[in-house]
């Protein structure tokens, strides 16, 4: 892609920074995803002063071998709510679908439509439902909910951070909140055990700092900003 069109979309549509948003809602497709994906930027947004809601799509209800449906959902709200207060997170909201099973992704953006109605986020963080390969159906009924809410029924200039991305255009210097941010992953026990932390640490050590590079820190989170006119007959989208 030309840089000259690039340099020129930049230039009319600017793109927000994550760190100067004051209200921030969380759509996330099941418990840990927040904490993985960008617990080091919602503990610093948090320590910024910002509200930051979370909203879970699924119930939690599948993950923990030898267990019901039932009794995994308890676990794992109850895990949540331990990691979301390690974070600070003001509220979390549960919208109840099968983690997953079978459900409409336009019963999930009627729901959504209420929270963004209720909470008017100035930003909106999930995961990305673009990202090559993904193939969980909550992961992309999640996204794809979130994006299309936003771009059809709520508001188009309230900008998406999408996280598990591979085209990451925004990062967040997370130094500080490195420790903050494991030590809420490491809430969800059932699901994640002190060896798989050691891994994750490893490996967001090495991503971590190849990102902070590029904003001149030792250790980033990546996101792929976007405003929702974006997606939607944007071809310049991949490179903004």
């Amino acid at each position: 892609m030309e840089r000259k069109v690039i340099d020129f979309i930049n230039k009319v549509l600017p793109i927000p920074k994550i760190e100067d948003s004051k209200n921030v809602l969380c759509v996330l497709p099941h418990p840990d995803d927040g904490e993985i994906g960008a617990g080091g930027t919602i503990a610093k947004l948090k320590s910024k002063g910002a509200k930051v809601s979370y909203v879970l799509v699924t119930d939690g209800g599948a993950g923990i071998r030898g267990k019901s449906r039932e009794e995994t959902r308890e676990i794992r709200k109850k895990e949540q709510e331990s990691a979301a207060k390690i974070l600070n997170v003001d509220e979390i909201e549960w919208l109840g679908y099968p983690d997953g099973g079978n459900y409409d992704i336009e019963n999930v953006k009627k729901d959504l439509s209420r929270y963004f109605e209720r909470i008017k986020p100035d930003l909106v963080m999930t995961v990305d439902p673009f990202l090559p390969y993904e193939c969980h159906p909550d992961h992309k009924i999640c996204g794809l909910a979130v994006a299309q809410t936003l771009l059809l029924n709520f508001n188009d200039s309230v900008p998406m951070a999408f996280f598990f991305t591979a085209y990451p255009n925004q990062f967040v210097c997370v130094e500080k909140y490195r420790d903050k941010k494991f030590e809420a992953i490491s809430a969800h026990k059932s699901q994640i055990s002190p060896e798989i932390v050691g891994i994750y640490k490893k490996y967001f050590e090495v991503k971590g700092e190849a990102y902070g590079k590029k904003v001149g820190c030792k250790y980033a989170e990546g996101f792929k900003v976007l405003l929702p006119m974006m997606l939607h007959a944007f071809e310049e989208t991949l490179w903004v």
